[in-house]
């Protein structure tokens, strides 16, 4: 019986192994009109792993630029609530600090998840618009406007880049299983052209085999394949 593929296996290890059946089934006079499909398996492989390469580094900036917005924000929490507290003589029980500050202080805002950042410093903002004429309106409505903002852009865009990171896997998924049916027709294909010689028909499939070492003559390691039983 023929040897399906891992379901977790990487698009780029499956194409390669898609590469290696194309060229055995090209070898052979008989077998070669099987190739193309195989051929075609190959291109398709390395163009997942190709996309998965490029959506990895597309997330990986993501979260790059998120971590700066991130301590940014952070940064300006503190001088927001420096500020405020030396705009109340320093008392944390009166005016303007107790307008900011109810329930949370600028260090636990600064321990909050993303979400919830993104969330107080709406708030703060919205608070400040009560006196729009106020100083410290002007001074610090744009400031904690653009790092909130900045702050809730990266953190979607790291959101479209781990959704995208899902679809792939779905792809690839999708992928293997589609390898593993052909693998099974390419089976019963080779069966049909060489009745009565298993070993001849386990050649073309060597590819697909668990991978085990073994000394050659030369006493270098060898190994085929990568799948399960």
């Amino acid at each position: 019986m023929a040897t399906h593929l891992r379901e977790d296996m990487a698009a780029q290890t499956a194409a390669d192994i898609c590469a290696a059946i194309t060229s055995a089934l090209d070898s052979d006079p008989i077998t070669r009109p099987l190739a193309p499909l195989w051929d075609a398996l190959a291109q398709k492989g390395d163009g997942l792993a190709a996309q998965r390469r490029a959506r990895e580094r597309t997330l990986g900036r993501a979260r790059a630029r998120l971590f700066v917005a991130d301590a940014r924000w952070d940064a300006e929490t503190a001088s927001f609530g420096r500020y405020v507290v030396n705009e109340s003589e320093g008392r944390r029980d009166r005016p303007p600090y107790t307008r900011f500050f109810v329930g949370v202080t600028p260090s636990d805002a600064q321990a909050f998840g993303i979400d919830r950042e993104v969330k107080q410093g709406r708030a703060w903002i919205e608070e400040l618009g009560r006196e729009p004429g106020s100083a410290l309106a002007e001074k610090w409505t744009p400031r904690l406007t653009s790092a909130t903002d900045t702050l809730e852009a990266n953190s979607k865009e790291r959101e479209a880049g781990m959704s995208a990171l899902a679809m792939q896997g779905t792809s690839e998924l999708l992928y293997i299983g589609e390898i593993n049916v052909e693998i099974d027709k390419l089976e019963g294909a080779l069966l049909q052209l060489f009745p009565g010689q298993p070993k001849r028909v386990a050649s073309f499939l060597t590819a697909t085999k668990p991978r085990r070492k073994r000394k050659d003559d030369d006493g270098e390691d060898e190994g085929s394949g990568g799948g399960e039983g």
